[in-house]
């Protein structure tokens, strides 16, 4: 137990408790300002706790916008796994139903160069012009739509491993260094598959070089060659058809067929329109955007005719953000088509909390009236009033703006090429295709491939709800975004906080300090005064004694 001797000794001074008195004054002038601070770092808590709640909830409706990615609203099937299906452009899919059966899958050539020691033994010097075209008759038939190419192998390449690496800086080439397992290396070279990819090989050796001619095909294909490029032979409803790919996008409108084996009987292999499907996925949305508006809610709500206020009421960065969610569900989404469309177009609505509700009634007649609003929601979409245009967006990072785009073709060469006015790069690819993207701009990460005698065109770029939802939760829930950012804020204010509390104690002491010496000063001078008192009290007695 602490002892009061200060206030023991005012028995003999002025009675009072100094101790008490002390306290009490030193607490009169800090206590408002630690209170004041105390509520600062409560509320820096509360927008900690706050933040990563919302953080979670972001992070539930950013898992959604992922796993939705690419998804359809038509369903399809094939009875046999040798043929896979999927839809790759819902504008231009239909229903079908259809019965397809596969003789043989598409092959790329293979060639092979025998007898080496190492991957590292030298091959001599010279020129290597690679050609693509058809070795099927026997005799090398070239392909006029691919571009010849060529390496040049000298002294500062010329090993076997260097002239693989060569190969396969070619398009629709490639080559590797193979051990045999009997002590010596190969060279393998593939071509793309079908029949008309094949490789002709033709080497021009250097004077006074050995050894490079070996890699020549022109005249020894049947001895190089292991196996030999082919088209996928395929039938569908009773129609032969070949393709060089295994991969076929251009069979029915819309879909995509994966073939991977051959049938001993027809597949049958059909895509219909699913609303049930397309519902349900969009009223998956409308859950989650309600479970995040709701959070958003509570924490915000500001405590009107005696409702209990949200642990965040009139935080600016929640508030921004649910705001900003507001503005994104009722935005118009251009480049589907000539018009703005909406989300709200599907039936979804907005209530006057900030909810979303959906009329699975109003969405299926929407939906059977205009599919394409599923992807005005969903699925981002390039198109072009020229059907020979291809148009796609597939970077992860860049995300074009939605809008329709005039093409303009530049050069022969490709040069000059813009896309609403901005420069495009690219040029001719083979096949007299050329193939452009956008760098920079609204039209970042936009790709276009075409026939390189179109000149002009008009391009149709949708991006969808889900991909503008996507690249705001990125910002706003990204390691540098605003959540994180006004996380590390709430953090620092706490810190400069407890250095002003720290302040505080500083001064608590120093008040302390300098009450208790005022006090003591008084006490000494009242116990002074006391004992003069008590002696001239004591004096005067005993002259009234002599008395």
């Amino acid at each position: 137990m602490s002892v009061d001797y200060l206030s023991a000794l005012n028995k003999q001074g002025s009675g009072l408790n100094i101790t008490q008195i002390v306290d009490s004054l030193v607490q009169a002038e800090t206590a408002p300002l630690s209170s004041q601070i105390e509520q600062k770092i409560e509320k820096s808590n509360q927008q900690i706790s706050g933040y990563a709640v919302v953080a979670a909830e972001l992070g539930k409706m950013k898992d959604y916008t992922a796993s939705i990615k690419g998804s359809t609203a038509y369903s399809v099937s094939s009875d046999n796994a040798a043929i896979g299906a999927r839809v790759i452009d819902q504008s231009q899919a239909a229903d079908f139903n259809a019965k397809i059966s596969v003789s043989s899958l598409a092959t790329a050539q293979t060639l092979e160069f025998t007898g080496f020691n190492s991957k590292s033994d030298t091959i001599g010097t010279g020129t290597l012009n690679i050609d693509f075209g058809d070795w099927s008759s026997g005799s090398f038939v070239t392909n006029s739509n691919k571009t010849s190419q060529a390496i040049t192998i000298n002294e500062s390449n010329n090993t076997l491993s260097d002239l693989a690496q060569a190969l396969n800086s070619l398009e629709g080439v490639n080559a590797t260094v193979t051990n045999k397992g009997d002590g010596t290396y190969s060279l393998i070279v593939n071509s793309d598959t079908g029949g008309k990819n094949a490789l002709r090989l033709t080497a021009a050796e250097d004077s006074g070089s050995t050894g490079f001619s070996q890699f020549d095909n022109s005249s020894t294909n049947n001895t190089k060659q292991v196996v030999a490029a082919a088209d996928a032979q395929l039938n569908i409803n009773g129609v032969d058809i070949s393709r060089e790919s295994n991969i076929v996008t251009d069979l029915i409108d819309g879909y995509e067929f994966s073939l991977t084996g051959v049938t001993s009987s027809a597949a049958s292999v059909s895509g219909s329109v699913n609303p049930d499907l397309a519902f349900q996925q969009v009223k998956d949305f409308v859950d989650i955007f309600n479970s995040v508006n709701g959070t958003l809610t509570d924490l915000t709500k500001k405590g009107i005719n005696g409702e209990e206020a949200g642990a965040l009421a009139r935080d600016v960065v929640l508030g921004g953000i649910q705001r900003e969610l507001r503005n994104l569900v009722t935005s118009g989404l251009s480049g589907f088509d000539d018009r703005t469309r909406y989300i709200s177009e599907l039936g979804i609505k907005t209530e006057r909390d900030g909810s979303l509700s959906i009329s699975e009634n109003d969405f299926k007649k929407a939906f059977e009236r205009e599919p394409m609003l599923f992807d005005v929601m969903i699925n981002s979409i390039g198109r072009s009033d020229n059907p020979s245009v291809r148009v796609y967006s597939d970077s992860e990072y860049l995300r074009p703006t939605g809008g329709v785009y005039d093409f303009v073709a530049g050069n022969a060469d490709g040069e000059g090429a813009t896309l609403g006015g901005a420069s495009l790069s690219g040029g001719p690819v083979d096949g007299g295709n050329n193939r452009y993207a956008g760098v920079a701009g609204d039209i970042a990460g936009l790709k276009l491939e075409m026939p390189n005698n179109i000149s002009s065109a008009t391009i149709y770029y949708g991006e969808s709800f889900l991909s503008k939802l996507t690249s705001y939760l990125d910002d706003v829930t990204s390691p540098v975004g605003t959540l994180a950012k006004s996380t590390v804020e709430a953090n620092s204010s706490i810190s400069e906080f407890n250095e002003e509390m720290m302040k505080i104690d500083d001064k608590i002491v120093s008040l302390t300090d300098r009450y208790t010496t005022q006090f003591a000063a008084m006490e000494s001078a009242v116990t002074s005064f006391k004992k003069t008192g008590e002696f001239l009290t004591g004096f005067i007695d005993s002259l009234n004694q002599n008395d």
